[in-house]
């Protein structure tokens, strides 16, 4: 699992964006974080975990269609 270490007064859902480039797997990152789950801002040094994450895209069976 690769890690980062955050800067002073950074947040988990940026750090999120950031790496991911979409809040998609935040509740995994949240998962594998518990030690940072009672701050709204984290500290300088503060590691955070990234767990793998792959992408899903729906087919085009599974949307709903209006006609």
């Amino acid at each position: 699992m690769k890690h980062v270490i955050a800067t002073q007064n950074d947040r988990l859902d940026t750090i999120v964006y950031t790496y991911y480039g979409t809040l998609e797997p935040l509740n995994e990152v949240m998962l594998a974080n518990a030690h940072l789950m009672s701050k709204a801002l984290l500290d300088a040094g503060d590691k955070v975990y990234l767990p793998e994450y792959t992408a899903t895209v729906a087919s085009e069976s599974d949307g709903i269609s209006l006609w």
